[in-house]
């Protein structure tokens, strides 16, 4: 397991957590004004397992699957890892700007 791979995970899913934070307040601001009504943010072909209206079991998600990366070092779950948190920036940045 590379350190560097590590690290940048780790900040990456930092971000994400903090973005997420701020986003599902606002989800929840919308909901009680009833603007916000759909059932998942991420579609089921996504890549996710869960499905939330909400982003932090996604973040959840993304930080167990680099729990067991950490402990196996499997390829598929790096790779996983990173579409998951690719997928994560690109949806919450575009929330972020409506």
């Amino acid at each position: 397991m590379s350190e560097a791979v590590h690290k940048q995970l780790i900040e990456n899913i930092s971000i994400i957590l903090k973005k997420s934070l701020a986003a599902d307040a606002t989800l929840t601001t919308l909901r009680e004004a009833k603007q916000a009504g759909f059932a998942a943010i991420f579609t089921e072909d996504a890549g996710f397992k869960c499905s939330a209206n909400t982003f932090q079991p996604y973040v959840e998600e993304v930080a167990n699957d680099l729990i067991f990366w950490q402990k196996t070092s499997d390829q598929n779950t790096l790779i996983d890892i990173v579409k998951k948190i690719e997928q994560l920036f690109t949806v919450l940045a575009k929330f972020e700007h409506s």
